[in-house]
Order: C-alpha cells, then structure tokens, then sequence
C-alpha cells in the first residue's frame, strides 16, 4: 500500500463539519488548500475512503480504482457545493424556490442522485450528447477545488490559450466567473510565466558626454569596430583580411584601416595608422570581444583572444582611456555598429569581384569611407536657396567630398594671420550648424519611453540569448546590480548554474513571482 499512497502528512487530513439548517454533514475531505494538483488531491480523498471502508468492513481492497477516485471526485464537488451554495442547496432540499438575488436564480438548479448540483437547461432533447453536457455540474470558480480543477486542465491542455482550456471545461461544469479564475490560474502557472517572461529595459538613458562634447577635434572620442573577414588576392592563393572602423562619436565621421589578422597588435597598429592622420582620441569604446553581432564564425573566435588589458595598456601611454561595454549588449555600441552596417551595404555595391587584389580592397574601403562621411547628418532640403546639408567630411575636409570650400576671398586674405582666422571661422560655423541642426535630432527617445520596475537582487531571472530556443535559457538569481548615474539600473550580475554572468537589463526576462500575479 506504501507504494501508491501519496507522500501526504497525517496533519493534511482535516475532517470537516459543514453545518445546514437543522442537520450536519460531516465529509471526510482533507484541507483543498494544502494542495497543488486536483490528481493528489483526488487519490488522497479516495484513500480515506477506502480507509473508512476497511474500518467499517465494507472491503478488504487497498488498492486504488476507478470506482474510488469517482466516488472521491463526487465527494469533493459535493465539499465544495455545500461550501459555496449553503442556502440554494438548503432550499432545493426543502423544495423552496430560490430568492431572485440568488447566483443560481436563472439556471433552475437541481440535485441529482449523487448529491451534486446541476443546471437545468433547455437542451435535454438534443441527441447524442452526453449528460454532462447537457446538465453541467454548477461550481463556484472562487472556491479552492475549483482552482485545483483549474490547474489540471491548464496543464492537459499544455499551457495553451485560455479559451481552450474554458472550452474543455464547459463540456463537464458550469461555473460562476469562469474566465477571471482561468486567467487567475494561468497567470500563476510558472511555466507559464517564464514561457511569457520578456525583458523590461528601464526608461532609455541620456546620451553620455562623448555623444555631445561639442567644439573638440574629430576623433577626440570615437567608437572601434571590426568587420569582416574579407577575401583578397595574393599570387595565385587567397588571404583573409579585416576592417577596423574608427567612428567619432561627435561628428559620426568613420576611418577604416584594414588589418592582416585580428591578433592584439595589429588591432594597435590599426589605432597607431588612424592615431597618426587624426590624432590620438582622448576615449575609445569598443565593444565587449564576445558580443559582435553578425559576425562570422572566424571573427568571432579571433575577437576572444584579443588582449583587453594590452589594449588599455597601449592607450593609457597616450593618455587615451579605453572603455568596453558590458558583454552581450550590442546596443550599447548602436553608434559603429550602425556605421558597420553602413559600410557593408557600400562594399556590396563598389566591390565587383569576389577576391581583389588587396590593392584594390585597401582603395576601395578609402572610397568606401569617403562616401559614408558624405552622408548627410541632418535633413536634406530641396530648396535651392538653403544651405549645403551638414555631412561628416565638413569636419574633417571644411567642405563635402564634391564641393568646392565654402566662401570666396581675395588675394588680401592670404596672410597667415587671416588664413587661420578663416579657417577658425569655418570650424566654428560648422559647430554652430552642429548644434542647431544635428543636436536636436538626438533629442526624443525612439524606444523604452516607459518607466519600468528595476531588476533588483534575488529577483528571479532568465538570462535572454537571441541565438537559442527559449526553452534553454538559462536561469539565475541577480546578485549584484549596477545602477548608472540617474539611478537605474542597466547592468545586473546574475548567479547560474554555469557560473556568474554579467549582463545588461535588455537581454535578462525578470520571472513575476506568484504573489505579483494574484
């Protein structure tokens, strides 16, 4: 008998007393509440039974069938009745209509042979219907039983749409506010939760000093990338080359060098070329080494064996601070990695071979960037009395890549003195159009508008990976949150199975407990 009882503590069976008018009922049900399955609620109630019954020796039978887990199940329906329709069932008893404030007034409520209450419809004519249908068992959805139903058939019906799971009730019951205590049911399911569990980004921050550092020199903060590999000529055997996409973070100019390999020092050689021709930035961001989105299998196994502290190293001698964003989150580098893309699709278009010469790649990529600081930083307007529209190249060459320097001087402007006033003149006025025109556009929040309830430690988690099905996420537990300088927090470290995670709020789905759902 051992091996079939469910693991239930003795404290588990209640033996309770419902009283009626004039008479006690007294139903061996255990406590509905100190349950989590309708199932072992159901062996567990037929287990008294067939206690009661050796007891009394109506049977020798340990064993659990079919005939008593039915008359355990008519037990518990008639448990729950008598709890939530007291005065209805006293009144059919005694063959009294039902007062008009009733819940059951309009469905003409009756007991059957079993004790248990019924609707009495319209549809007892229709053929080929089974009782149940016809004559559904009236439950109250508040009750403890029901939800325990409840739960069953959400799982029967795998975690699907509610309306499955109220249509499959239907077919046997009649219940009193049936789709709140179904949604009540499938908003505290767990697996449901994390199924539908997202990630709530907090409001979108403001943009850091690098972004707006107006009046500086291009370059003096700038973002680093790398794309590729790319395929050149070489004899008669192919090599792999890479870019290397410097993008300042002011002016959204870029500068691409091409490197042999993606080892640490080509990676400081590249920065020493662009050093030398734009001068060395005062801060650099780059992206993590593990994060680069869309990048190819050999990009992405060589980025990891970059060295993050030679590189911080090599910079500080210049006294270039070197930040790297927080793995796994691109967005934070939306600045180049935008530019990258802007690249891609111009290689596309001016790379007609598959393999050049790595001659023609390196005139190409020059070409390449030449067009993308020809870009247009603000709106272009088509009246023909407006000004030229702001592009990168008017930082860095005083005038777009196909128009002449704006102005017109005389042979008295050719001093020194006046030259560099002239050119100072320039650079302020495109710093004046930088300001008027392009900083504005950095103004709305395209996304993450709302204000969002932050990730906070021992929040449970499910750490989000675009790459994998969601039913191997892995889970964790935030241990240590890091809060930015308006106080919320976008960076959490996360406790898994597979060892510390440092990630940002976009790629971690906080799980609502049960008592946030209620």
């Amino acid at each position: 008998m051992e091996s079939f009882m469910p693991d239930v503590c003795s404290s588990q069976l209640e033996y309770v007393s419902t009283i009626q008018e004039h008479s006690v009922v007294d139903l061996p049900v255990p406590d509905p509440t100190r349950f989590s399955s309708w199932l072992r609620l159901l062996k567990t109630t037929a287990l008294v039974l067939i206690f009661i019954k050796r007891c009394r020796k109506f049977t020798s039978n340990c064993q659990i069938n079919c005939t008593d887990m039915e008359e355990a199940e008519q037990l518990l329906l008639r448990y729950a009745q008598l709890q939530s329709f007291p005065e209805e069932i006293a009144a059919i008893k005694n063959r009294k209509p039902l007062e008009r404030i009733s819940r059951l007034h309009i469905l003409a409520p009756y007991l059957d042979d079993y004790g248990i209450l019924r609707v009495s419809g319209r549809i007892d004519t229709a053929a080929d219907l089974f009782m149940e249908i016809k004559r559904p068992i009236i439950l109250d959805g508040r009750h403890s039983i029901w939800r325990l139903i409840v739960k069953h058939y959400h799982k029967k019906a795998a975690h699907g749409l509610n309306e499955m799971v109220v249509n499959e009730l239907k077919q046997k019951y009649w219940i009193l506010k049936l789709r709140p205590t179904v949604r009540t049911v499938a908003s505290s399911c767990m697996l449901c939760r994390m199924q539908k569990a997202k990630p709530e980004p907090p409001r979108m921050g403001d943009l850091p000093q690098p972004r707006l550092d107006h009046h500086q020199r291009p370059f003096t903060n700038c973002g680093v990338d790398l794309f590729g590999p790319l395929d050149v000529t070489i004899g008669r055997r192919r090599e792999k080359r890479y870019g290397v996409l410097f993008t300042c973070l002011t002016v959204r100019a870029v500068h691409i060098e091409v490197v042999n390999s993606l080892t640490t020092d080509s990676l400081i050689m590249a920065l020493r070329r662009m050093s030398a021709r734009r001068g060395w930035p005062k801060h650099i961001f780059s992206d993590n080494g593990t994060n680069l989105r869309g990048a190819k299998t050999e990009l992405l196994k060589s980025i990891k064996e970059l060295d993050e502290v030679a590189l911080k190293d090599q910079a500080l001698n210049f006294s270039t601070e070197w930040t790297f964003i927080p793995p796994s989150s691109p967005h934070w580098g939306g600045a180049w990695e935008r530019l990258i893309r802007t690249v891609k699709n111009a290689l596309k278009v001016v790379l007609k071979e598959r393999a050049p010469r790595e001659e023609v790649l390196i005139t190409l990529l020059a070409e390449v960037e030449n067009l993308v600081n020809s870009r247009a930083l603000t709106h272009v307007s088509v009246e023909p009395e407006s000004n030229e529209s702001l592009t990168p190249n008017h930082f860095l060459l005083g005038t777009s890549s196909n128009l002449p320097t704006i102005g017109v001087y005389d042979d008295s402007d050719i001093y020194l003195r006046k030259q560099w006033r002239i050119a100072q003149r320039l650079a302020d006025k495109f710093w004046e159009r930088w300001v008027k025109e392009f900083l504005p556009e950095l103004l709305p929040r395209r996304k993450w508008n709302r204000e969002q309830r932050s990730l906070q430690i021992g929040d449970l988690v499910l750490v989000v990976s675009p790459n994998e099905q969601r039913g191997i996420w892995q889970r964790g537990v935030v241990e240590r949150v890091f809060p930015g300088k308006d106080g919320r927090t976008r960076v959490v470290q996360i406790k898994t199975l597979s060892g510390i995670l440092v990630r940002p709020a976009t790629r971690v789905a906080r799980i609502p407990m049960e008592d946030e759902c209620r």
